[in-house]
């Protein structure tokens, strides 16, 4: 089958370029792949972060990974869907996740279903609602959707809301796939060589929005401060907001330095370091679609304390590959905190077992068998 991937890929950095990666090198085993990736993501002025690239993505060979959509030129979307047109496929696969993006996707689209009425078109949402929502989204959203064949959702939650704006939109409903990470460390040496001397290791990892409840972990570090021994809690990513914020709390809630933030898009490379020198990784969430952060745990085999939220809570087993808390409570997650240190719970042996059923090979054989449905 011939396929069009329509997303961000290398050497975008971030979890959806990543996937992307993934899912391509696993789709081309058995079909004719090409990546219509971005050669312009986002204006500068409106990305709140340092750069949009990881260099260390260059070196991901990617193969038919065209670096071909601006997000914001119009001409650009006629000569992109022309490039797809030529391609003939049988089915594009695209990746929604910031209704930013509808209206250079949804022209996209309109040229390429008028030339080849046949070619099946299933967005791969990773979000609908944004976290941070402006007004005009659900127009954006719509003015795509219409021109959807079919929907895939990773949670409940992404359901919920695609139903609410579309009640006869035909989905599927497939698992977020773990990625089985080829290269980790021994836990004794990432924490010698990020020079971490604590025994225990709590780790909060991804860009910092304020949805992600970062406030209520350095809370409750207030707790785990008179409770807990030997311990540190390492912050590791980049702020997309008020880093003042942080900084203050921190100084309030973190007396004696058991609270560490690196404050830096962190490559994939040392980001295994975190995951190995780690016991665990919390996700505070005040709101969620879903998470990578926590099948990326469950790659390194690491359990996650997260808040009990839609979107979240179908992904933990709980007190089997991790805890829930009650959402904004801090006492209570301290509690879950301590809990997992004292719990005799065989963390790793759950999480080995529950990962296995959710390969990239079982997540795009679900897509291939949605089409054949449409």
């Amino acid at each position: 089958m011939k396929i069009s991937i329509l997303s961000v890929a290398p050497p975008y950095r971030g979890g959806i370029a990543e996937q992307t990666y993934h899912m391509s090198l696993h789709l081309k085993k058995t079909n004719d792949i090409n990546v219509i990736n971005f050669k312009r993501q986002y204006p500068g002025f409106l990305f709140p972060g340092k750069t949009q690239y990881d260099e260390n993505s260059l070196k991901y060979e990617l193969e038919n990974n065209y670096r071909l959509i601006d997000s914001i030129n119009p001409i650009n979307w006629i000569n992109t869907a022309k490039f797809i047109i030529k391609k003939s496929p049988d089915l594009i696969i695209l990746r929604f996740w910031n209704p930013f993006f509808s209206i250079s996707y949804a022209s996209i689209i309109k040229r390429i279903k008028k030339a080849l009425p046949s070619t099946k078109i299933i967005a791969v949402c990773d979000n609908i609602i944004p976290h941070e929502q402006n007004f005009f989204d659900q127009k954006l959203i719509n003015l795509l959707f219409s021109k959807i064949d079919g929907f895939i959702v990773m949670s409940n939650q992404v359901k919920n809301e695609l139903l609410d704006i579309n009640p006869n939109a035909k989905y599927k409903k497939l698992f977020h796939p773990i990625i089985i990470k080829q290269k980790t460390y021994n836990k004794e040496l990432a924490k010698n060589t990020l020079k971490i001397n604590s025994h225990k290791v709590i780790l909060f990892f991804g860009f910092i929005r304020a949805y992600k409840g970062l406030d209520i972990l350095i809370r409750a570090n207030q707790e785990l401060s008179s409770r807990l021994k030997d311990y540190k809690i390492i912050i590791s990513g980049e702020c997309y907001g008020d880093k003042k914020k942080y900084i203050n709390m921190i100084a309030k809630f973190s007396k004696n330095n058991e609270i560490q933030w690196i404050d830096e898009y962190v490559s994939e490379d040392l980001s295994s370091m975190y995951f190995a020198a780690s016991d665990v990784v919390v996700l505070p969430y005040n709101s969620a679609s879903q998470s990578g952060v926590i099948p990326l745990a469950y790659s390194y085999e690491r359990p996650a304390i997260a808040s009990d939220i839609p979107g979240i809570r179908e992904m933990i087993a709980d007190k089997k590959t991790g805890l829930l808390f009650e959402k904004g409570n801090h006492y209570d997650l301290s509690n879950k905190i301590i809990e997992f240190y004292d719990s005799e719970v065989n963390y790793k042996d759950n999480i080995i077992d529950f990962r296995n059923k959710f390969s990239w090979e079982y997540f795009n054989q679900g897509i291939l068998d949605f089409y054949e449905e449409l």
